[in-house]
């Protein structure tokens, strides 16, 4: 039997994606308030009407492609914490690392870095506050398969989370967020079994 009827839909999320990935890259290249949905739809080769289809405006647009940014945030989350091969200290270490490689990449980047990161906040806080919860549950739950980190998993989590997120938004580039972030990781997980194993000794 033809797979012919699926295909219509199947182009139309190929478009949807490509209007996405145009978005992306026109806020990217001009800041927030110079993006027009004109310059979108030109930039992604689609009639203004086929956009319009899409996203009511402006601002729902960028809603997708903060949408976007914190799938891939979270998958990048994730990919690094599923590698069974790998240490569990190195993997908490490289998935907070992940996650903010990818936001040099995606924002920091950018001329209009700042602008983009306040239109995120107040347009987009609810999305990027979804992701935060679903990272620090991963993450939590990560630890808590060790003993000695498992009875303060989520606290560490959030300190691991939470203060990874303060030195990498004071990093001038990535090597060195990726650097910094290593450093606090160890010394955060390593500061961490001390005391967990001072504990048992109690």
């Amino acid at each position: 039997m033809s797979n012919s009827p699926s295909r219509p839909e199947t182009d139309e999320n190929a478009r949807l994606k490509r209007i996405i990935r145009a978005a992306e890259e026109a806020f990217k290249r001009f800041g927030f308030r110079a993006v027009t949905m004109e310059l979108v739809a030109r930039e992604a080769s689609v009639a203004k009407a086929t956009l319009y289809s899409h996203f009511e405006n402006k601002d729902a647009l960028y809603l997708a492609v903060c949408a976007r940014m914190a799938r891939l945030l979270r998958c990048a989350v994730e990919r690094a914490l599923a590698q069974p091969e790998t240490p569990l200290d190195a993997r908490l270490a490289q998935s907070v690392i992940a996650k903010h490689r990818m936001v040099f990449a995606l924002v920091r980047g950018s001329a209009h870095a700042a602008e983009l990161f306040s239109a995120k906040d107040a347009m987009a806080g609810d999305i990027f506050a979804a992701l935060d919860e679903a990272i620090l549950k991963a993450l939590a739950d990560a630890m808590a398969a060790d003993a000695a980190l498992a009875p303060s998993a989520a606290r560490l989590a959030r300190a691991l989370y939470l203060g990874g997120a303060e030195l990498a938004s004071r990093s001038a580039s990535a090597a060195e967020m990726e650097n910094e972030l290593a450093a606090f990781a160890a010394v955060h997980l390593a500061g961490a079994r001390t005391l967990a194993g001072k504990e048992s000794q109690i």
